[in-house]
């Protein structure tokens, strides 16, 4: 029997955290849900689902409808997009059946990439690869979920690039219909038809749109800089959480166009503390970027969400974020130092090691 391979290469980044990743946890469980409905799609589809974030990883083998259980997506630092493509390409290697003279292999796999920011590794060994030896193999969907992902580089690997427009509370149930209305468009048109371009479902509405008129991203890696991120630990228990800050754009001290973004003002403030799991390390490989934020950009102070403790963004000594009840002498859990905790005093600063984003 022929496959139709779907893979589903979803951004879990810091950045993702909070209501867009629980949207999409939900969503891929809807079009599971909607594909099972679809006699075509029930008969040819096979869905796959890999996430990144520092680093890629499959939870979802290449599984038929029937069998399949939408997986609980994890959450990890960084967008590192190149690993991402790279760990697809060995997946589309391994799993898909190529066709010889003797056989028909499975029809030309869909891959649907969801990401919502700029990658935070080196892309361009990935890119090449994928144009020079994948490309032609499979169709790519490139979805910005938001207007953050870098646009540029997305159209520099696939003619679909899509902008989804996730501020509408109904925004993301019409995306996954989209979603799933596509799936099935192409399982049952997919014998006899020209397989140069994937059969997308249309849609009535601003919620998906082509990319040409987002023509202004910058090509980059690094930090996501739209965010900032820190990961920190419990005090009480030890167990890790995400503090997430975004940035408010505030009006530049110059009204010179060239100038302006270099003199405008960087504030973050509070949007999320999450709890998380140690799945976290292992998707974040190094989770630190390397760069420090001064307290001074930082609006807004977290509660600890496992203990509750007023204090969710102390910093020692040795660099790790934690958690404090309250100030005097405490021990930070990262590298069990006692210290002596207080509040900045009036016009000082407190320098904090970022996340990637």
């Amino acid at each position: 029997m022929r496959r139709l391979p779907i893979f589903l290469l979803i951004d879990v980044s810091e950045s993702m955290l909070g209501q867009n990743l629980y949207s999409l946890e939900e969503g891929v469980a809807s079009i599971l849900s909607a594909l099972r409905k679809d006699p075509y799609a029930l008969e040819s589809v096979y869905v796959s689902i890999i996430v990144f974030a520092g680093k890629a990883k499959t939870v979802l083998k290449l599984t038929d409808l029937i069998s399949v259980t939408a997986p609980e997506l994890p959450v990890g630092g960084g967008t590192a997009l190149g690993s991402a493509l790279n760990h697809l390409m060995d997946e589309i290697q391994k799993v898909v059946v190529l066709t010889t003279p003797d056989r028909k292999g499975d029809w030309k796999p869909i891959v649907f990439l969801l990401t919502d920011g700029h990658p935070t590794d080196d892309t361009r060994g990935a890119t090449a690869r994928w144009n020079e030896k994948f490309r032609s193999r499979a169709h790519l969907v490139a979805v910005s979920i938001g207007d953050g992902a870098d646009v540029q580089l997305l159209q520099s690997i696939t003619d679909d690039v899509l902008i989804f427009d996730d501020k509408d509370p109904s925004a993301f149930s019409e995306f996954i219909t989209w979603m799933s209305m596509s799936i099935q468009s192409h399982s049952r048109s997919v014998h006899g038809v020209d397989q140069s371009r994937v059969q997308l479902s249309k849609i009535d509405s601003d919620v998906v749109q082509r990319a040409e008129k987002y023509s202004e991203n910058m090509k980059t890696f690094g930090v996501d800089d739209r965010y900032a991120v820190f990961l920190a630990k419990c005090s009480s228990t030890k167990l890790p959480y995400l503090v997430k800050f975004e940035r408010m754009f505030e009006k530049a001290l110059t009204s010179d166009p060239a100038l302006s973004e270099m003199f405008r003002p960087k504030r973050y403030s509070l949007a999320y503390t999450a709890p998380v799991k140690n799945s976290y390390f292992e998707l974040s490989g190094d989770h630190l970027s390397g760069e420090k934020i001064s307290s001074a950009e930082l609006v807004g102070q977290p509660q600890c969400p496992h203990c509750n403790a007023r204090y969710g963004l102390a910093n020692c000594s040795c660099g790790g974020v934690h958690c404090i009840k309250s100030g005097g002498e405490n021990t930070c859990p990262w590298c069990g130092n006692i210290g002596t905790y207080g509040a900045v005093e009036a016009g000082g600063t407190i320098d904090f090691k970022r996340g990637r984003g």
